[in-house]
């Protein structure tokens, strides 16, 4: 089992990073950044129990999400492992009153449909339907984002060729304890 690291401001002063590290995507339905890091004791349970092993420890001994590895299915494995209260109720996750992550999900100028080569990878891979293509405006449509459709999952990121998608946390720190 590892241990918590003392004071992880202390490893980026000696690394000369002082200032906080920018925020990350942590395990899904997390209460709050700080929360997490303040009681997760980084024994990596949840990094043996997910499924599609997308969660890796940061820097400072965190688990993290890694959507580049593989999409999340929301399994919820990483909740039933924790032994901490890291997480918001679980009736507030099953009804949709949070998304798993306060993140918003961008496709970058680097997306090869929006420079005019085809490609739909991001689209067939969305379960929800959340990325689409209209044809009717262009010869080679570039992509369309409703966010009030995306589940947050990930699979378009891994699946991109240019690894033009983020799923980029918002800096709002919004406390559900």
């Amino acid at each position: 089992m590892s241990q918590q690291l003392e004071n992880p401001s202390r490893r980026r002063l000696f690394r000369g990073k002082l200032a906080p590290p920018a925020p990350k995507l942590r395990l899904p339905w997390i209460k709050s950044e700080q929360h997490f890091t303040e009681h997760c004791t980084q024994c990596g349970d949840c990094l043996a129990a997910c499924e599609t092993k997308i969660l890796i420890k940061d820097e400072a001994g965190f688990p993290t999400v890694d959507f580049n590895l593989d999409e999340c299915t929301f399994c919820g494995q990483c909740q039933v492992s924790c032994q901490q209260p890291l997480f918001i109720d679980k009736q507030q996750q099953d009804n949709g009153k949070q998304s798993p992550w306060l993140a918003k999900l961008t496709i970058d100028n680097q997306c090869l449909a929006q420079n005019n080569i085809l490609c739909q990878s991001c689209q067939d891979v969305c379960d929800t339907n959340a990325i689409t293509f209209d044809f009717s405006r262009r010869s080679v449509p570039a992509p369309e984002v409703d966010l009030s459709a995306c589940n947050q999952c990930g699979a378009c990121i891994s699946t991109c060729p240019q690894q033009a998608i983020e799923l980029t946390p918002k800096t709002v720190e919004v406390n559900y304890a």
